[in-house]
């Protein structure tokens, strides 16, 4: 196979052999024949899991793909801003709840569903 190179000289560039870079007035893009439709696909997710290095893998067909991912688990990441966490209420203290609101549920009988039938 010949090689095609390109020789500048004096700012000019000259091709010794036929290249595309060669043709003066080419278009800026060349267009083929339009091809046939392909087939339609289907794609879905398989599986998620974390690995040391990430792949995908498709476990299905090339028109019912399924993938199936690895994923390097991520570094850490800075503590959040203004974080609380709330303790359960007891009767004394307050929680997700008032102290009050405590004692008042404690304080309600305990009820209890028997099933009589259906419907």
């Amino acid at each position: 196979m010949t090689d095609i190179v390109k020789i500048k000289q004096s700012d000019v560039q000259v091709y010794p052999q036929t290249h595309w870079n060669a043709i003066e007035g080419k278009p800026t893009t060349v267009k083929g024949d339009k091809g046939d439709p392909g087939q339609a696909a289907t794609i879905t997710i398989g599986t998620v899991s974390s690995g040391a290095t990430a792949s995908v893998t498709n476990v299905g067909t090339l028109s019912a793909a399924r993938f199936n991912f690895v994923l390097p688990k991520g570094d850490k990441g800075d503590p959040g801003e203004n974080a609380t966490t709330t303790a359960v209420a007891t009767t004394t203290a307050n929680g997700l709840m008032s102290k009050d609101d405590k004692k008042k549920l404690d304080g309600l009988a305990n009820i209890t569903f028997e099933k009589v039938g259906t419907v």
